[in-house]
């Protein structure tokens, strides 16, 4: 967030825009280059299966 947002609502679409780009879109070194969500998905998945 660089700028400097006009409204309540402004700043909260640009937060849930950030937190999305960074859970879906965003690979992550320390995950092996995978998102959070495809990391979060996968163990659940496995705790199905146990």
């Amino acid at each position: 967030l660089l700028d400097r947002c006009k409204n309540l609502e402004e700043l909260k679409q640009l937060v849930k825009e950030s937190i999305n780009i960074y859970n879906n879109m965003r690979p992550h070194l320390s995950l092996m280059m995978k998102t959070p969500n495809e990391v979060h998905e996968k163990s659940q998945q496995l705790a199905l299966l146990a």
